[in-house]
């Protein structure tokens, strides 16, 4: 799997206050998510992978280059939209983002800017002043811009932030489109889990400076699984009573829509214990599986182990 960032042990300071204490990341191609609580470090982690500020020790590196030393050539393979973006209100998309391309060195940069401001859905408002525009549409402006460059990867911060629903939908299926049509990764650091889970394959959570879980969003389920089971049975009353009368096997027993769900205190006694009580009640067992954890309730998980 190649790994477009990689940090080792690092560590930033301001002043005598720790904003990283040994961030160690690995992100992968396709679309990843970047989670934390506030004053977790993130925006600090994402200056430094731009080159735009220096660790006070260890590394990071982007595409296997330097950031520091090499924030020049990762910034031009990349494109990046920062939470609070300023245009000029007075310009056009169009005018504003040719301003964009000639600024990388795009000859063509006329033909750019079209082709990407209707990539993005702004094709019909190209024309607009920008001061004009909607949360929305000022949000696509800013992923066009971060697009305009060809990057092998877009950081994006808080890229759904202040959009209405409809909006937030409309980014990301656009985040999830170009992925698969022009193969650009991304890696998103946002506070919306649930549209997080919707479209990263790889999640990392970092807390006061740590990463303290990091991988693909299955392990991660499988990992930090609730332990509540489905069980789908001819006959759900008698089994849930019964269920219930094992000592140390469930923590919680019910039933939704004729089937049934536990919280389990001992996954391992309870995958022995289903088939024979089942048998024991000569009952048909149709569906018998864990129910995978979102990635809220991950990220509950992991932010109560980790304060444990």
């Amino acid at each position: 799997m190649t790994q477009l960032i990689v940090t080792e042990n690092l560590v930033k300071f301001f002043g005598d206050i720790p904003a990283l204490e040994g961030l160690n990341l690995k992100v992968p191609e396709g679309i990843s998510g970047f989670i934390g609580p506030n004053g977790a470090g993130k925006t600090t982690t994402i200056n430094i992978l731009l080159g735009l500020l220096k660790a006070t020790e260890g590394k990071a590196y982007v595409f296997g280059l330097d950031a520091w030393h090499n924030s020049f050539e990762i910034r031009r393979r990349l494109g990046v939209l920062h939470e609070r973006p300023a245009y000029l209100g007075n310009f056009t998309a169009q005018k504003y983002l040719q301003h964009v391309a000639r600024i990388y060195e795009i000859s063509d940069y006329e033909r750019k800017s079209a082709e990407i401001l209707t990539e993005v859905g702004l094709s019909s408002a190209k024309d607009k002043p920008i001061k004009t525009y909607s949360a929305g549409m000022t949000q696509r402006l800013g992923l066009a811009q971060a697009l305009i460059g060809d990057p092998e990867l877009v950081i994006l911060d808080e890229p759904t932030a202040n959009l209405d629903p409809l909006g937030r939908i409309e980014i990301l299926d656009m985040i999830k489109e170009l992925n698969e049509k022009s193969g650009v990764s991304f890696f998103i650091s946002s506070h919306i889990l649930p549209e997080l889970e919707k479209i990263c394959r790889w999640i990392s959570i970092i807390q006061y400076g740590e990463t303290i879980a990091q991988g693909n969003m299955n392990e991660l389920a499988e990992k930090y699984s609730a332990n509540v089971y489905m069980i789908d049975v001819s006959n759900p009353e008698l089994f849930a009573e019964q269920m219930g009368k094992i000592d140390n096997l469930v923590e919680k027993i019910w039933i939704q829509k004729n089937v049934v769900y536990c919280k389990v205190k001992d996954t391992e006694k309870l995958h022995n214990t289903v088939p024979k009580l089942v048998a024991k009640l000569n009952l048909q067992l149709r569906s018998f599986q864990p129910l995978r954890s979102n990635l809220e309730e991950i990220f509950r998980t992991v932010m109560e182990d980790s304060s444990e």
